[in-house]
């Protein structure tokens, strides 16, 4: 097993997040190598000083520019956004996630159940939904005016046309096309994505790259029961298999802090 001191740890988390030893990418496509260097770009709609996405990416990115993210997400197509926690992820990991997203939908017994619940409360509107989106290019929730609407209680929208674009999205029939004041403009997902990434990669392909995705996120994780992974179809009952092939593979290594 591999021994290292405390700085050296942190030293590696740190730049394992691109924050460490300063600023290394610059401009277009410096953002796009800190977005793979970081493996998640939280994406968050409040804007105070400035948003969230922006203010990790400036610091991450010398001559970066408010929204350079979204070239590379929505016009190179480089990326693209999902999850109930909203993160930008490489467009390469698609296959992945969309058998992640196809769990969530066929209701697997660990994931979160409000997708498939949320199929069975709002069937109508998901079906109007998905025939307009075949007739039209994109579509935004602000195109249905809220008094024509079904008006629900929910964070996630106030109208039953908001739910169901949100669930379509979420279980990969549509993608976002582009945003208009941070709101998603939605478009099938054939319209966004690169045909040969449009499939499923196997599960047990997919549970090996959550696991990879865990421990390269952190820089240094003990893949605890709370994690991400846990969630998204993976039962914790698998992690020593799972652990120990990524380990013979040389995908990721033990290793002990000192002190």
């Amino acid at each position: 097993m591999l021994t290292i001191d405390r700085d050296t740890a942190r030293r590696f988390i740190l730049g394992k997040q691109g924050l460490w030893p300063g600023r290394r990418f610059r401009g277009l496509e410096g953002t796009e190598q800190a977005l793979r260097q970081m493996e998640y770009l939280q994406l968050d709609p409040l804007q105070i000083i400035a948003r969230s996405q922006d203010i990790t990416l400036h610091s991450r990115v010398l001559d970066y520019t408010p929204a350079l993210w979204e070239t590379a997400a929505y016009e190179q197509r480089s990326f693209f956004d999902w999850g109930g926690w909203l993160a930008l992820r490489p467009m390469d990991e698609l296959p992945y996630w969309r058998a992640i997203m196809h769990r969530e939908r066929d209701g697997h017994p660990d994931c979160d159940g409000r997708t498939r619940k949320s199929a069975q409360d709002h069937a109508e509107a998901i079906d109007e939904m998905r025939a307009i989106l075949r007739e039209q290019e994109t579509v935004s929730n602000r195109d249905f005016a809220t008094a024509s609407r079904k008006r629900t209680q929910s964070y996630r929208g106030r109208k039953d046309s908001s739910l169901a674009l949100y669930y379509l999205w979420r279980t990969g029939e549509v993608m976002t096309h582009h945003r208009e004041n941070f709101e998603r403009v939605y478009a099938l997902t054939e319209a966004v994505a690169p045909a040969h990434l449009i499939r499923e990669a196997s599960p047990a392909d997919v549970d090996r790259f959550l696991f990879a995705k865990e421990v390269s996120f952190w820089g240094l994780s003990r893949l605890q029961r709370t994690q991400d992974a846990y969630f998204r179809g993976v039962p914790f009952s698998q992690k020593a298999d799972l652990v120990q092939a990524l380990l013979d593979d040389g995908v990721i290594v033990e290793l002990k802090v000192e002190g």
